[in-house]
């Protein structure tokens, strides 16, 4: 068997270390552990072989000739050949040795791998954690705002219950109060009027004793004088029966007109005018009833058969009556004060416009007429004349034209002279 040139055998060599590692690699997976425990003796082992591996000195080197030369098998080719089997386990060695160092280089990339995506999971993890426990804050945050929310609502809510119960207590005392308010006025105002009526009814029966001494006196006196014809005494009760039952149709008509008034002050708000109305149409009832119950004589009336003896003049024209027509025009001009003091006082408590034209008792002008002795045309005239200033008064709470006195209200005598004037003839 010829021998083979060195570098033929290390391709040998390499070649047969190759199929061992192939053969070896399932098996190397199996010992593992043990490799990982022997590696110290694998590495002096590999140092060994690598030592032997290294080339030897020329010196030691066979001529080409005798390589060529066929020789008979020696004991140095059984060496060689023993080199290469001893250097073979070496290169397995070597092989397997690699190939641990490159299964390490994986494990360790593939632990490196796993720690990294175990920090990312770590991560990613505690990103959803902190996202959820921001996300819980915000859902906390939010509810708490909306309990707080709420709890302002509730007790705005509850504040303002409670303000509109102190209000609706404040409105219902100041409305009991003012009832109560309003009560004693008008009890007030019924003691005052009842307390004039009284005195006003006294002064009229002074009046009307002291008119009925008059009259007495005058009729002693007329006993003495010349009296008016019977013919003239007749035409002048005919006239008055004439005029007397005009006036009652037209106070029957009279009653519509104030109810309606009255509803109109109503609706107006015109509270103390409302109620100077309502008093007007008490005192005016009361003094058509008692006109109405009485039988006039007019025989026996001194009116018709006592001759005209005064003149007067309103409007350009000149008119004739006698004591008892003239005393009762002067009670005209007196009532039409007394009245007119009233409305204007009850108007300027309304806070009403001034306005005296637009009064009923103005417009009615018939307050203390009852039909007898003048026309009804000029009692109005004069009533209205002692309205507008009494009511002047009573609007500005002054006493240019007259006073306020015991619950009467009083013209000026000169005032009344002024406004009604007689000649006597």
């Amino acid at each position: 068997m010829n021998r083979l040139s060195t570098p033929r055998r290390l391709v040998v060599a390499l070649l047969g270390a190759s199929l061992v590692f192939a053969s070896a690699t399932p098996a190397l997976a199996v010992q593992r552990v043990k490799q990982d425990g022997e590696r110290p003796q694998r590495k002096e082992q590999a140092q060994k072989q690598e030592q032997a591996r290294k080339p030897r000195p020329a010196a030691q080197q066979r001529p080409a000739a005798q390589l060529q030369r066929p020789a008979a098998r020696t004991p140095e080719r059984h060496e060689h050949w023993g080199d290469a089997a001893r250097r073979q386990p070496a290169q397995r060695q070597a092989s397997m040795e690699r190939a641990s160092q490159q299964r390490q280089q994986a494990i360790e990339r593939a632990r490196q791998q796993r720690e990294a995506a175990s920090q990312q999971r770590q991560a990613s993890e505690q990103r959803a954690q902190a996202e959820r426990r921001l996300t819980d804050q915000r859902r906390d945050q939010a509810q708490q705002q909306a309990r707080q929310r709420q709890d302002v609502q509730r007790r705005q809510q509850e504040q303002r219950a409670q303000a509109e119960r102190r209000l609706a207590d404040q409105r219902r005392e100041q409305a009991q109060q003012q009832a109560r308010q309003r009560q004693d006025a008008q009890r007030r105002q019924n003691e005052q009027r009842a307390q004039a009526e009284r005195r006003m009814a006294d002064q009229r029966r002074e009046q009307a004793q002291q008119q009925a001494r008059q009259r007495s006196q005058q009729q002693r006196q007329l006993q003495h004088q010349q009296r008016i014809s019977r013919e003239q005494q007749q035409r002048r009760i005919e006239q008055q029966r004439r005029q007397a039952a005009q006036w009652q149709r037209d106070q029957r008509a009279q009653r519509a007109r104030i109810e309606q008034r009255n509803r109109e002050l109503e609706r107006q708000r015109r509270n103390a005018q409302y109620r100077y109305q309502q008093d007007y149409y008490r005192r005016w009832l009361a003094q058509q009833s008692r006109w109405n119950a009485a039988r006039h004589d007019y025989y026996n009336d001194p009116y018709y058969y006592t001759p005209y003896n005064y003149r007067y003049n309103y409007g350009g024209r000149w008119y004739t009556t006698n004591s008892y027509g003239a005393s009762l025009l002067r009670q005209a001009v007196n009532d039409g004060y007394n009245e007119g003091w009233r409305a204007g006082r009850a108007d300027s408590r309304d806070g009403w416009r001034f306005d005296y034209h637009g009064n009923f008792a103005y417009i009615d002008g018939s307050f203390g007429y009852n039909g007898y002795y003048v026309g009804m045309d000029d009692y109005r005239y004069y009533f209205r004349q002692g309205f507008e200033r009494g009511y002047r008064d009573g609007y500005y709470g002054r006493s240019q034209y007259g006073r306020y006195d015991n619950g009467m209200a009083v013209i000026l005598p000169a005032i009344l002279g002024a406004i009604l004037t007689f000649a006597i003839d």
